[in-house]
């Protein structure tokens, strides 16, 4: 052979390990930042928890661990120092300013040294992210981020942390070990990995049975407890929602028919009225819950909004119907103790009877004191106490002749021992008023003037709760201003009576600055609620303006590198986040979903097109292997064809790049 032949079959294996090594390099480093990229740390951050230097392993800045859940998550975080000699930081923030999840990971990893990884949550704006310094390898990372994520969605803070620590150690091997050790470790892996697997699912299945326990445990009027509950457990609520409200129904229309036979269908109209009432519920919820599988899809938001709807609604009409159902089955049991009713309500009669000549002597006693205007309203006690107690007494004697008659004709023994009852107790009360008319009366003229301060600021008050209505809350406008009038009507007409008739006047504004009262707090209620509600949605806002910025820089920047699909879900996340904004007041609740949405259409929308720009930059770099080989070839032709003599040399070893973050809405 002559020696430009030997030449270019010694550079035949050099071209061949070019095109080689640069295949797996490309795939090992598909997005290498660039050498500045993870010093960005100057970058203005608005954060409780700035990404800077961790000092500790767990950081709690948001207050979501116990003490216990804590020293727990270090434990797990300790184990992977120990056992991968890598240093891990969990962090738990309640902002993280103006980053993502995965930016405030990546700066904090790269304030703390290439061998710290970074795993942050921010709980209540339902965001994360983790990332790794170069001596960290992706698979563990991206392990990490799977095993957090499934705690995460299930609101566990601290198995986050714990299952992100755990997978950290377990993420994977060593990715040196080559294909001889993958093709005779098959049986050993498929082994583990089974083991793993099946470890895996029943750990699932244990987080899933514990946060569905806890979501029955929810009230059916909580939504907004319900909104934060993952898809997948609103989903089994659902069902399990419409299987016991059908059940409760079927149940209650047994007892329906008990309870006529006994009490008569006019006595038990109101537990006809709720079974109907929930009936016509149920066959709603049921036509929701059809729509939800039929074949037009729906909208993520739209989707959890009708869930949430079949749980709320099926849960309120059986407690309804519970409520009558408990009702009628008390009623049931006052027949059963007839005698014992009848008896005690026998013995307070006997009691009030003997009170009645001490009151007389009282009032008269009051009437030598004071004028007669102020003894006004108990000036007719002790007639109105005799009379009470004589219609109670006769209805005693009829409740006994009903309580000895067969089952099934004592029906109207309910409302004749009911009867009985309210007279006894307007006698007792109006017996009292005499008894104790003189305490009564120095308490009325000294806390009159502080009564009636009260109930005027509590007028400015409902004045300005009812503007809450502008942001969202849905007050009952119509209660307050109903309860204001009367309020006012009250005050302008007082006159004297403060010094002429202390005593009812001080009785009546009592029980107006208590009605009063019960209104207002049923309006700040929902007033504070909706203030809770608008804090969440300008926080879910904030992360989503965040990450529809970072999608949008991302496709801007690499022009017609990016193809049609990030562009795509870009477009649907900015319609999804338009849709928010438009709900903000109208529907709050739906706005805060809209914008969890568009978050998560964003980050999908980033992540499409860094595949993109991967994919760009792996055709980009097995160009370049290709030119430098071609260019090898030729220079040993050449170099063989003059006869020079011609260096040697090589390739350098493929490599740098760095680490993918991972993380996002959860």
């Amino acid at each position: 052979m002559n020696s430009r032949y030997l030449r270019i079959v010694a550079t035949a294996p050099l071209i061949a390990g070019a095109l080689l090594i640069d295949a797996p390099m490309t795939a090992a480093h598909a997005t290498p930042p660039t050498p500045d990229a993870p010093a960005v740390l100057a970058q203005a951050v608005d954060t409780a928890t700035a990404p800077g230097k961790l000092a500790q392993p767990v950081t709690d800045e948001a207050g979501v661990l116990s003490e216990a859940e804590l020293a727990s998550v270090k434990d797990a975080v300790s184990k992977v120092s120990q056992e991968k000699h890598l240093s891990l930081r969990v962090v738990y923030t309640s902002s993280l300013g103006n980053l993502t999840g995965p930016q405030w990971a990546e700066q904090a990893a790269a304030a703390n040294g290439p061998n710290t990884a970074v795993l942050v949550v921010a709980p209540d704006e339902r965001d994360y992210g983790v990332f790794g310094g170069n001596d960290w390898a992706q698979k563990d990372i991206d392990a990490m981020d799977a095993a957090a994520y499934e705690k995460l969605s299930a609101e566990d803070w601290a198995g986050a942390g714990t299952a992100a620590a755990e997978a950290a150690i377990s993420g994977g091997s060593d990715g040196s070990s080559g294909a001889g050790w993958a093709a005779g470790g098959v049986g050993v892996l498929a082994l583990a990995g089974g083991g793993a697997y099946v470890a895996s699912r029943r750990n699932t299945k244990k987080q899933n049975a514990k946060q569905l326990e806890s979501a029955k445990a929810l009230t059916p009027g909580d939504t907004d407890s319900l909104g934060r509950l993952p898809t997948p457990t609103l989903e089994q609520v659902a069902r399990d929602a419409l299987v016991a409200a059908d059940e409760s129904i079927t149940q209650g229309k047994e007892e329906l028919q008990v309870a006529s036979a006994e009490f008569g269908a006019e006595r038990v109209r109101p537990f006809t009225s709720a079974m109907n009432q929930a009936t016509s519920t149920l066959q709603r919820a049921f036509h929701t819950h059809q729509k939800l599988y039929d074949a037009i899809p729906e909208t993520e938001p739209e989707k959890r909004a009708m869930l949430i709807d079949i749980i709320s609604s099926c849960g309120k009409a059986e407690e309804a119907l519970k409520a009558k159902t408990d009702e009628f089955n008390a009623m049931r049991g006052t027949l059963m103790r007839a005698d014992e009713e009848v008896n005690a309500l026998r013995a307070r009669t006997i009691d009030i009877r003997a009170r009645i000549e001490p009151a007389k002597a009282t009032l008269e006693e009051l009437r030598s004191r004071h004028n007669e205007g102020m003894l006004h309203s108990i000036d007719d006690n002790v007639d109105v106490a005799e009379s009470s107690l004589a219609e109670a007494e006769k209805q005693l004697s009829e409740a006994s002749a009903l309580a000895a008659k067969p089952a099934g004709q004592q029906g109207a023994l309910i409302d004749v021992l009911a009867t009985a009852t309210q007279a006894v107790k307007v006698a007792d009360t109006n017996l009292a008023a005499i008894e104790h008319a003189e305490d009564n009366l120095a308490k009325a003229q000294h806390n009159l003037p502080a009564l009636i301060k009260e109930i005027e600021g509590e007028l400015r008050e409902i004045d300005q709760v009812k503007g809450s209505t502008q942001q969202g809350a849905r007050i009952d406008v119509a209660s307050l201003d109903a309860i204001a009038a009367q309020a006012r009507e009250a005050l302008s007409q007082m006159g004297d009576r403060a010094e002429t008739d202390p005593l009812a006047l001080y009785t009546e504004l009592t029980d107006l600055d208590g009605r009063i009262d019960a209104e207002l707090d049923r309006a700040k209620g929902v007033a504070n609620d909706q203030s809770r509600a608008l804090q969440l949605f300008t926080q879910q806002m904030q992360v989503a303006t965040t990450q529809i910025q970072s999608a949008e820089d991302l496709i801007r920047s690499r022009g017609r590198i990016i193809g049609s699909h990030p562009r795509s879900l870009l477009a649907e996340s900015q319609r999804q986040y338009a849709e928010a904004h438009q709900r903000r007041t109208s529907d709050t609740r739906g706005a805060i979903d809209f914008a969890r949405a568009a978050t998560d259409t964003a980050r999908r929308a980033y992540q499409a097109a860094k595949d993109d720009v991967d994919h760009y930059r792996s055709q980009q770099n097995r160009q370049t292997a290709g030119d430098i080989a071609r260019a090898a070839m030729w220079g040993a032709i050449l170099s063989g064809g003059f006869g020079g003599g011609g260096g040697g040399g090589g390739f350098s070893g493929g490599g740098g790049g760095g680490n993918i973050g991972r993380g996002g809405t959860f």
